[in-house]
C-alpha cells in the first residue's frame, strides 16, 4: 500500500505541473553554472543524463546526443557537476536517481 500511495502522490504531482517545474529548476541551475565556450553556436541542444543521490549530490553526468563540439560537451559536464547539490524536489515522490534533461541554453 505504501508503494501505491507513493505512486499516486507522484502521479498527482506530475499532473499538477510540479515535475515540470522541478526539472526547470534543475536546468536553470545548470545554465547558471555554464561557462559558454567560444565554439558554442546558436541552436545548441544536448541531452544530459544526471545521476544523483537523495541529497541532490551529483554522482555522474553523461552527455548523449549533442550538436556541440568536444569543448561544449566538457563545459556542460562541468556545469552539471558544479550544480551539485541539485535542488530538492517539491514532493519527495518526484525524486529520480537518474534524470534526463535537455540542455538548450541561449547562445
Amino acid at each position: 500500500q505504501r508503494v501505491l500511495a507513493q505512486e499516486d502522490e507522484r502521479r498527482r504531482a506530475e499532473e499538477s505541473g510540479l515535475l515540470d517545474r522541478y526539472i526547470r529548476l534543475i536546468v536553470n541551475r545548470i545554465e547558471q553554472n555554464w561557462i559558454r565556450p567560444a565554439s558554442a553556436q546558436p541552436g545548441l541542444e544536448c541531452e544530459v543524463r544526471v545521476t544523483q543521490i537523495p541529497s541532490g549530490d551529483i554522482v555522474d553526468v553523461q552527455v548523449g546526443r549533442c550538436n556541440g563540439d568536444a569543448a561544449v560537451i566538457r563545459s556542460i559536464e562541468a556545469a552539471v557537476l558544479n550544480s551539485s547539490p541539485l535542488p530538492r524536489p517539491p514532493v519527495d515522490a518526484l525524486f529520480e536517481r537518474s534524470l534526463n534533461v535537455v540542455f538548450t541554453p541561449e547562445v
